[in-house]
C-alpha cells in the first residue's frame, strides 16, 4: 500500500474535492482508505485535501476519468497529487499513461 495526498486548489476546491472524494471511496478495494476532505482556507486560496492509502494504479484511472469529465470547467482549479515519496504531479500537466506509471512506482517502491 502507498500513500498520496490530493489537494484541490482555487474557488470550486471544496466542492470539487468532495464530489472527487466521493468518487474515490466508491471505487476503493480491500485495504485502501479515502480521508475525509479537509479545507484550508487562507486570503488568497482555498485548497481542499483529500488523503489517499492505494494499491496499483486502480486510483490513477479513476483520478484519471473524473479530471476528463471536468477539466473543460476548470475554472481555475488545480488537482495535484503528491505522493509519499514526494513525487508531485498536476492532472494538467499529465496524460493517464503518465499517471498510472507514476502511481505504479509509488506502489512498487512499498513492496
Amino acid at each position: 500500500m502507498s500513500t498520496a495526498t490530493v489537494a484541490v486548489s482555487g474557488a470550486q476546491a471544496a466542492k470539487w474535492a468532495a464530489e472527487l472524494r466521493g468518487v474515490l471511496a466508491a471505487s476503493v478495494g480491500a485495504g485502501e482508505r479515502v480521508s475525509r476532505v479537509e479545507v484550508e482556507k487562507s486570503a488568497t486560496v482555498v485548497v481542499a485535501v483529500i488523503g489517499l492509502v492505494f494499491s496499483g494504479v486502480g486510483t490513477a484511472k479513476t483520478l484519471w476519468d473524473w479530471w476528463q469529465g471536468r477539466r473543460k470547467d476548470e475554472g481555475g482549479v488545480t488537482v495535484t497529487i503528491q505522493f509519499g515519496d514526494g513525487t508531485s504531479i498536476a492532472l494538467a500537466n499529465t496524460n493517464l499513461e503518465q499517471l498510472q506509471i507514476v502511481f505504479q512506482q509509488a506502489d512498487s517502491q512499498q513492496r
